[in-house]
């Protein structure tokens, strides 16, 4: 039975301190802590809706009174509604002769100056004076009830009162000399409006987060929720701890980062604690990294002397050093990312949806499957859960990303509809140039490879050349394919006559048609000519451009004296009308097909020409005479070095898939079944 003994009271006179509290003593000779501020001050500083950040504090209190047994116990009624509150510790409690300056000022508390505490000397977390007013996130009646040593070695227990309709005021009653255990209790009842969030399930969680490196440091504290004793160890699914060297460490240890991974979202921050992991301040992480739960401890002993300043850290001179942890901690979530995607990608291959069946045998398969790991390792939490739609929707992931990656980003957005976070996250990955760009570079040279065999086919195969039409198959295949004669050209007129590629032109060069009327251009025996193909390019780095008029042949067609003068009489036209002259302007002109008589041979092959160019005339005009041999020629020249980076030798199944899926309207059954 404990023994209590009502102490003589002294006649006192009422305590001024820091000009911001006062003593008052009431009719029944208990004295009142009165703080000079505003009521509705005092509440913000309160946190109401933060029970769970109001224990903790409490808690804080209790490690900072060197407690080694620290209790939270809610007494719920048959509702799940919290009565009361009750945070018991067994540290070295408040005597008497200290609550009055304890409860009495917003500041100037002691452990602003000790650092320490007394005996343990451990690190403390408190430092703003400012925590008691945290138990009225509690409940509207608050009260604590320390037992402590006096200065003259006597056990007393005092019994501290307050209440939220007067949170300015702490009674603070007479000392009762005991013979029982220091310690503190704090008991909150009338509960608070949100204190019902303690009795969610993830409380204990939180506070294990919060209280993770403390307990890691300090064996033997137990701190214990509701009858379960805190143990991060238990709840936590990873922890990794790696040096920070820091070259500025003013003779502290070196820093260490310590990452503690958590099955459910318990708020990511990096905390700064001293090197037992007392938390001093809290900061953003800093990183992206959805679907990810962790909280980073940055533990030095240097935080402790610059405990006042940590809210600035990130603009003093340990901002390096913040800088260090957090690139620490990327590197942390990479590897830790990087080993959660082999997880999901196995656990895929094992259940038969992953829509990859072999390994990767060329450089661009490997680039693209590294972007669809990534992608839809980041979207699993949101894939179906039934197995052939699963496999559906990655299945149509690869689609995407093989052809278009950045036509990916919409889809994904309508399938899942993503929360912003992931929506950024998602955005940032496919506009990796790395990636992204990459896979459509490669995509299309082996889609130009692919062509090419295509045209071989076309152009060269006996039972489909001789069947092949010039103006409604070939013509309107390459007017999407004009690459093939330039990867610089694009196309300006197609299939239309010498007066539509006169508007063209001088649209190109922002001129004006004289007079604002068009005259007719003519051949020279006064016909009407119709261009096949009109391309154009600008000179890089000048106002110049070059413009290619292209006559297409039908494979069986041999270029002879006709074809030759077919179009030269283009030429003639286009360079002797002055509504085309321009000096900025360079004209070529092309006939094309499979084959060359010898007299335009001898022509495209004279020395003083380049291969191919059968005549030269004044003004930058040139003609040519070219076959399908050198311009197929020319653009596996071009394409070689990636041919042979990509691995890519395209077959004759390739080559016809290819014209089905980009040209299938112009592709006749007969080309497609040779």
């Amino acid at each position: 039975m404990t023994e209590a003994v009502t102490a003589p009271r002294p006649a006192r006179e009422p305590i001024i301190f820091r000009a911001i509290s006062h003593v008052v003593w009431d009719s029944g000779r208990v004295p009142t802590v009165h703080i000079e501020a505003k009521p509705d001050h005092l509440l913000r500083l309160a946190k109401q809706r933060d029970p769970v950040g109001a224990v903790a504090e409490m808690i804080w209190n209790a490690l900072d009174a060197e407690a080694s047994l620290v209790s939270v116990d809610l007494e719920v009624n048959e509702l799940d509604g919290v009565e009361s509150v009750r945070v018991s510790d067994n540290g070295h409690g408040m005597p008497n002769a200290s609550c009055a300056n304890y409860f009495g000022g917003l500041g100037g508390s002691w452990k602003t100056t000790a650092k320490v505490s007394p005996e343990l000397k451990r690190g403390l977390h408190g430092r703003s004076g400012q925590g008691r007013l945290r138990a009225f996130a509690l409940g509207e009646q608050v009260r604590w009830v320390t037992v402590a040593k006096a200065a003259d070695g006597r056990i007393e227990r005092t019994v501290i009162s307050g209440a939220v309709d007067r949170p300015a005021d702490f009674d603070i009653s007479e000392p009762e000399y005991v013979r029982e255990p220091s310690g503190t209790r704090v008991e909150a009842s009338v509960p608070a409006d949100f204190v019902t969030r303690l009795t969610q399930d993830d409380t204990a969680q939180q506070l294990a987060s919060t209280f993770a490196p403390f307990l890691a440091a300090n064996l033997e504290v137990r701190i214990v929720y509701q009858g379960t004793v805190l143990d991060p160890a238990t709840v936590w699914t990873d922890m990794a701890e790696y040096p920070v060297p820091w070259p500025d460490a003013d003779g502290h240890p070196e820093p260490v980062l310590r990452v503690i991974e958590w099955p459910k979202d318990v708020g990511r921050v990096l905390a700064l604690c001293d090197a037992n992991g007392v938390v001093l301040d809290e900061l953003s992480p800093g990183i992206q990294a959805p679907g990810y739960h962790f909280t980073a401890y940055l533990l030095w002993d240097g935080f402790v002397e610059r405990r006042d300043d940590l809210p600035l850290a990130e603009m003093d001179e340990i901002g390096p050093l913040l800088a260090l942890a957090r690139e620490t901690l990327r590197a942390h979530v990479k590897r830790r990312d990087q080993e959660r995607r082999a997880r999901l990608i196995q656990e895929w291959k094992s259940e038969g949806v992953y829509p990859y069946s072999e390994e990767p045998a060329e450089p661009a398969q490997a680039v693209e499957r590294e972007m669809f790991d990534e992608v839809a390792t980041r979207i699993s939490r949101r894939l179906p859960g039934v197995t052939q739609s699963k496999k559906t929707t990655l299945r149509l992931l690869r689609e995407i990303i093989s052809r278009d990656p950045s036509g990916l980003y919409p889809v994904l957005d309508e399938l899942f509809r993503l929360p912003q976070s992931e929506q950024e996250e998602l955005k940032r990955i496919l506009q990796r140039t790395s990636l992204s760009e990459v896979i459509k570079a490669t995509g299309q040279v082996s889609d130009r490879l692919d062509f090419l065999a295509a045209l071989k086919r076309l152009v060269f195969e006996p039972e489909i050349s001789r069947t092949v039409k010039e103006r409604s198959e070939l013509h309107k295949i390459l007017e999407s394919e004009t690459w093939i004669f330039g990867d610089a050209y694009a196309l300006m007129v197609s299939d239309q006559s010498l007066d539509a590629v006169l508007v063209r032109h001088l649209k190109e060069l922002g001129r004006e048609l004289e007079d604002g009327r068009l005259n007719p251009v003519r051949r020279e025996d006064g016909r009407t000519g119709v261009v096949d193909l009109l391309l154009g390019r600008a000179h890089r780095g000048s106002a110049g451009r070059e413009h290619l008029v292209v006559e297409l042949k039908a494979p069986k067609v041999k270029i002879g004296q006709a074809e030759v003068a077919q179009i030269k009489s283009y030429a003639e036209a286009i360079v002797s009308d002055p509504q085309f002259r321009d000096a900025r302007v360079a004209w070529d002109f092309w006939v094309v097909s499979t084959e060359m008589a010898d007299i335009v041979r001898r022509d495209a092959s004279a020395p003083n020409r380049p291969p191919g160019c059968i005549a030269e005339w004044e003004g930058g005009v040139r003609i040519w005479a070219r076959t399908w041999s050198e311009i197929i020629d020319d653009c596996e020249e071009r394409l070689h070095f990636y041919r042979e980076h990509l691995n890519h030798d395209p077959a004759a199944e390739h080559a016809v898939e290819y014209l089905q899926r980009v040209h299938g309207e112009l592709v006749t059954e007969s080309i497609a079944a040779n």
